[in-house]
């Protein structure tokens, strides 16, 4: 009966210690991801990159609080004939994301309001825009194939990409 009960107790061990596999927090530099969505967009000419941590202007003028994140990143077109944008953001922490959320939606409305009544082929790269969170990263796309820019955000996030 001891043998049968010690048994069952190093399988159910086992088990459990198999299965319960912890979720790894990912740290991704948000360069490394901006430069692989760079790479993809062939976003070279005409765009400028902004870290948002230390220009603090910008980051503000994004409703952005440099000490709610702990890395930002921001490309755009140098010139107003292209609507395309996109922010990276890393939150210090979870209790960051929702007002780095809040303040991704209210660059949309500015876009928006821009785009609106500029150029309609542009306007329509902000209609078709995405914001996504995974852990504590954000990305806002606005771009002329958002979901392939997106894979690639979520691809370099995944658990198994290192």
């Amino acid at each position: 009966m001891k043998k049968l009960i010690f048994t069952m107790m190093a399988v159910t061990l086992l088990l459990v210690g198999c299965g319960a596999k912890k979720e790894e927090a990912v740290n991704v530099p948000v360069s490394e991801i901006m430069n692989a969505i760079k790479e993809k967009g062939e976003y070279v000419m005409g765009f400028e990159e902004i870290n948002l941590k230390q220009d603090t202007d910008t980051a503000g003028k994004l409703n952005i609080d440099p000490a709610s994140i702990e890395e930002g990143m921001l490309l755009r077109s140098m010139i107003n004939i292209r609507a395309d944008e996109i922010i990276i953001l890393k939150a210090q922490d979870a209790s960051k994301i929702e007002d780095l959320k809040k303040a991704l939606d209210d660059e949309i409305a500015n876009l928006d309001q821009i785009w609106s009544t500029y150029l309609p082929q542009e306007y329509e790269k902000v209609q078709h825009h995405i914001i996504k969170q995974q852990g504590n990263y954000l990305i806002l796309i606005v771009a002329d194939n958002p979901e392939t820019l997106e894979k690639i955000f979520m691809d370099k996030l995944a658990p198994d990409s290192k």
